[in-house]
């Protein structure tokens, strides 16, 4: 009985975090090669916090390159744009809109190769220009064959340019550019907004096929308002969904979950609570971990290396909450609470004692 009692927590079958031992090298299948591992195990503790919870340098902060260009922004048509020109006192040049078709209908198009015709002017190629060089191209055209034109010239319908907004919005689509400045929150907005599963701070944009990731956190939520960009013409910008990002809390808890990681993040503290706290009368206090996988990166040999880190908390001490509190979860983390010396010695029991009377009976059947 004393030797199974020192041996009851080698012997007894669960999921009892062990510290010991080489876990990337124990059990390894045959002519399988060895990961070399970088594991760091630290106590959750004030000194552990202040390193992990630097001072935090996020502040509300303005754009003054993005001020500067739209202050300077003026779009240029492009082909399949279609123009409204009008010449005044020259109703003969001018194609009304009427009650069966629209300005757009009734307009100029730009052709594809970015010219437009117009009466007494010809080919005109307008690609590229704003709509005030039209104007003065046109009217300098005209003078030929109408004394001082007055001209105006209006974009019916943006066709020529558009962006991209895809993944966790409301509206996913095309957003045309127009004479409107259109950056990153106005495509958001355009789309409907974000959608209640948005990772706010993985959002990307694509540009010419480089990719900038962007945080709407501390756009939206921080004021940083450097993080907003003005849009251009074949711009994707694509909001992830953040049902990827979950932390696991395991172990001597009431309800084993799964738990979303939201847009305010969530601490250790809340994730216990979140499962509905620890059990008591069978979890060890001393014992609750934190596991967190730092990524798998190439040592430049043949071999990868796993990094990771495991936090402790000693919940004995009343500090300790205040503790978990501060510790913020990322997504990816495991929360384990193992489970006290005298739980894993009472389950032992349990299996032991039906294996006990199991060889009892046969030892009855036998002598019978």
């Amino acid at each position: 009985l004393l030797l199974l009692t020192q041996s009851a927590c080698t012997l007894i079958p669960g999921s009892n975090l062990s510290l010991r031992g080489n876990w990337f090298t124990d059990d390894v299948p045959e002519g399988a090669l060895p990961a070399l591992s970088a594991v760091q195990f630290y106590d959750i503790n004030p000194t552990t916090l202040a390193y992990l919870n630097p001072p935090d340098q996020s502040q509300a902060r303005t754009n003054p390159i993005l001020d500067a260009q739209m202050a300077d922004y003026q779009y240029r048509v492009g082909p399949g744009d279609v123009l409204t020109i009008t010449v005044w006192d020259h109703p003969e040049l001018t194609i009304p809109a009427g009650s069966f078709r629209t300005a757009a209908e009734g307009g100029n198009e730009i052709k594809p190769d970015g010219t437009l015709f117009y009466p007494y002017a010809g080919d005109v190629l307008v690609a590229g220009k704003t709509t005030q060089q039209i104007k003065e191209l046109l009217s300098a055209k005209l003078s030929k064959v109408i004394q001082s034109p007055q001209v105006d010239v209006r974009v019916a319908a943006f066709l020529s340019q558009k962006v991209f907004v895809t993944g966790a919005v409301s509206e996913p689509g095309v957003r045309p550019i127009t004479t409107v400045p259109l950056t990153i929150v106005e495509a958001i907005e355009q789309s409907g907004g974000l959608s209640a599963v948005a990772d706010w701070d993985r959002v990307t944009l694509t540009r010419s096929g480089a990719v900038k990731k962007i945080s709407l956190g501390d756009l939206l939520l921080g004021g940083d308002l450097t993080k907003n960009v003005l849009l251009q013409n074949g711009d994707v910008i694509h909001v992830p969904q953040n049902d990827r990002r979950n932390v696991y809390v395991l172990g001597e808890v009431r309800r084993p979950s799964t738990i979303n990681v939201g847009r305010e993040g969530i601490s250790l503290a809340q994730a216990l609570s979140d499962a509905y706290g620890i059990l008591e009368q069978s979890a060890d206090g001393r014992g609750i971990y934190v596991l967190r996988n730092l990524g798998i990166s190439n040592d430049g040999v043949t071999q990868p290396r796993y990094a990771g880190s495991i936090f402790r908390l000693n919940a004995k001490s009343a500090a300790a909450y205040l503790y978990a509190d501060r510790f913020e979860l990322l997504p990816g983390d495991i929360v384990y609470v193992s489970p006290a010396p005298i739980t894993l010695w009472n389950r032992f029991l349990q299996q032991l004692v039906p294996s006990i009377a199991t060889i009892e009976n046969v030892g009855d059947i036998e002598n019978n």
